[in-house]
């Protein structure tokens, strides 16, 4: 079985993957609202019914993200501190975990 690779990223790069994922949250969303509004063409129910169905698939997907609703309203990069804590590792505490294993006898 093959090991898995473990990956160190830049925090702005992070921060970047956040951005965009707020920014497609964020469009598909305004997307189904006015979709919700337009009510006097019958050609526009399909497009209608799908805008809907869009925003519950994008809700869905942001509730799996964990960034929280703050940042979406506010952008704070304070606000990613918790998040930024359960999903990345330091730099620095890499190379100790990888020291760490250097004294251990490789099986």
């Amino acid at each position: 079985m093959e090991q898995e690779k473990l990956y160190v990223i830049e925090e702005k790069t992070y921060e970047a993957h956040i951005d965009e994922e707020v920014h497609l949250y964020g469009l598909l969303h305004q997307l189904a609202f006015l979709a919700g509004k337009i009510k006097d063409r019958r050609d526009m129910e399909n497009l209608i019914d799908t805008a809907r169905r869009y925003g519950e698939i994008v809700d869905q997907m942001f509730d799996r993200w964990s960034i929280p609703g703050r940042y979406l309203v506010f952008g704070d990069k304070a606000d990613l501190a918790r998040l930024k804590a359960l999903e990345l590792c330091e730099l620095d505490a890499f190379y100790v975990d990888c020291e760490d294993d250097e004294d251990q006898p490789h099986a």
